[in-house]
């Protein structure tokens, strides 16, 4: 997080400088001026192409700044980008570790300096206005290229973090990765803390965008910058019946598959829209007896009914072992899905992050997968393969 209190073009200027080494003007906590060795940069190691990002950052500063007058603290932009992505001042105070009339008095501070409201307080939270969205995406680029300039790369201590680590998944994907996370950070990573969010069927973008999680992981259709995926597994479909179903023994025809009782999940999550096409358009209306909210009620349900349960192999695989079922190849053609995990572009240089990616890919990842690393930046022109 940044920390310093100065003008962002003195700023890179002392980093741009010759022997890459400035002392900048910082304010302590009682507002007494001190100068401070910032950080040790050496300009010349830096990438030229790092170098250009740095520039045109600069050039964006001075247009922002143009007109305005006096220093701008960099500390009140990271408190503008919270509470753009949190709409809220106390979810900014929150993920900030600030209090809200602290968050309050910042945003006031912006306001004269940008000489607008910035957000307007509405009754789904703070509203930006036209200002603020216009600075929005310069105030994130600001941030991220600070924090990468600024930062210390490559020091992430997985055996001493105490960071926390969120991802979207559907429950079936949550339950099949967790025992194996907590299982390797307990052993390898103990002050880590994860945090598992329902992936909904639309707008998982908008939770990686937002910084709501780290990373998505499931069957998502997202074709759009600037996000970047991972592939982790193809799945196919098996069928579920109760072991002591009295018309399914070992193996399933056609026929039989198609008239007999079926259990719905709905909504489907996403990649199971094949699934959930066949089975509306070949299945009487009248054989689901049944619609479960989730995946999870399976466990429940599967014992009591003698309806059939179609769902992902691994999902399956997980339910055979915790209960007395059978595990059917599907007599009907289904194309299946792949599994992918996702994550935005700002934190794809991220060392932490790219720790718990590949650490995920790791656990989840088929053997044939870990021949290529997969990894490429969401193209919405290329097929989702």
């Amino acid at each position: 997080m940044l920390i310093c209190t100065c003008k962002l073009t003195a700023l890179l200027r002392d980093v741009d400088s010759q022997d890459g080494i400035r002392s900048i003007r910082n304010l302590n906590g009682a507002g007494e001026p001190r100068d401070i060795w910032l950080f040790l940069i050496d300009a010349r190691a830096l990438a030229k192409d790092h170098i250009d990002r740095i520039q045109r950052l600069g050039d964006m500063s001075v247009a922002i700044n143009s007109g305005l007058g006096g220093a701008l603290d960099l500390r009140l932009l990271v408190v503008f980008d919270a509470v753009m992505r949190r709409g809220s001042l106390t979810l900014a105070g929150d993920s900030l570790g600030m209090s809200q009339p602290l968050v309050s008095q910042s945003l006031a501070k912006l306001r004269q300096y940008f000489g607008d409201p910035l957000f307007v307080r509405t009754s789904a939270g703070m509203s930006p206005t036209p200002r603020a969205r216009e600075l929005a995406p310069k105030i994130a680029a600001m941030i991220q290229l600070m924090e990468e300039a600024l930062g210390s790369p490559d020091q992430f201590n997985p055996a001493t973090s105490t960071r926390t680590f969120s991802f979207a998944a559907t429950d079936f994907g949550a339950a099949h990765l967790l025992p194996k996370l907590l299982r390797y950070l307990a052993q390898h990573a103990p002050g880590i803390r994860v945090r598992a969010t329902h992936a909904p069927r639309h707008g998982v973008d908008d939770l990686l965008e937002d910084g709501e999680v780290d990373l998505a992981i499931g069957s998502f259709a997202i074709s759009r910058a600037p996000f970047y995926q991972r592939r982790l597994y193809y799945s196919d479909y098996v069928c579920l019946a109760r072991a002591e179903h009295p018309g399914v023994r070992g193996a399933l025809t056609r026929e039989a598959y198609l008239s007999a009782q079926h259990a719905l999940v709905a909504p489907l999550p996403g990649g199971y829209e094949a699934l959930e096409r066949f089975l509306l358009e070949n299945v009487p209306a009248s054989n689901f007896v049944v619609t479960v909210p989730n995946f999870l009620t399976v466990l429940t349900t599967l014992p009591n009914s003698d309806a059939l349960f179609t769902l992902s192999r691994r999902a399956g695989e997980q339910i055979v072992q915790l209960l007395h079922a059978q595990m059917l190849e599907l007599p009907v053609q289904i194309p299946g899905f792949v599994v992918r995990q996702f994550w935005h572009e700002r934190f794809h240089k991220d060392p932490a992050n790219k720790w718990f990616r590949d650490l995920i890919y790791s656990l989840l990842a088929a053997p044939d997968e870990a021949a290529s690393d997969g990894t490429r930046a969401v193209d919405s022109s290329a097929p989702g393969t």
